[in-house]
């Protein structure tokens, strides 16, 4: 029963998509017919701008810690952290009041990566970043940090290894259009050192 009400409480909070509200009460513009119409840090940054990206960023980083800490007080037991965060994802990629029609969950995956496993979470992530830079793409990358950070718990805990590859499988779903332009050549470049060292003032020639 814990575990049921673990997964719920996450699911609820979840649903609150934080490009959508900043998009509707303070914006006025909806995030899901601008840009690639993703709900989500990446698109609201992208169109809107940096501080707003950063904004919906802490808002989903938010509502992924106050769930984390609702079950971790009420629902004591690391493995119910984890139901809670296939909640979070659930409802945060199929939110039931936007026609189930929500972000992607990197966010949520990987605050909820740290707090479950600190030093495997941090490696992976950090992984994560060095494909990023090599790839030059932001698709990629959570997926290979969730696969990794998956296998990694599924060897030692099954069933926690099991809801992790849960959230994979949903992250690769929403992702699937950007891995189709991605294969087929055709993925948004985002070289992460350029903007690192232009921001540094650093002379790029």
């Amino acid at each position: 029963m814990a575990r049921l009400w673990a997964l719920l409480i996450g699911y609820g909070l979840g649903n609150f998509l934080f490009a959508l509200i900043i998009g509707h009460f303070i914006l006025h513009q909806d995030p899901t017919k601008v840009g690639s119409g993703n709900p989500g840090t990446a698109n609201v940054g992208a169109v809107f701008g940096k501080k707003w990206g950063i904004i919906t960023c802490a808002g989903d980083l938010g509502k992924t810690a106050v769930a984390l800490l609702v079950v971790h007080y009420f629902l004591p037991g690391a493995i119910n952290l984890l139901y809670a965060g296939l909640g979070l994802t659930l409802g945060h990629c199929f939110p039931c009041w936007n026609n189930f029609q929500g972000g992607k969950g990197v966010t949520v995956a990987a605050l909820l990566a740290v707090i479950y496993d600190l030093r495997a979470g941090a490696l992976t992530l950090l992984l994560a970043l060095i494909v990023m830079i090599l790839l030059q793409n932001l698709t990629i990358p959570p997926l290979v940090f969730m696969i990794i950070f998956s296998l990694y718990e599924l060897i030692r805990v099954r069933e926690a290894g099991i809801l992790l590859l849960a959230m994979t499988l949903i992250m690769a779903f929403k992702f699937r259009f950007d891995l189709q332009d991605f294969f087929a050549g055709k993925g948004k470049k985002v070289d992460v050192l350029y903007t690192i060292k232009r921001k540094l003032g650093i002379n790029m020639k």
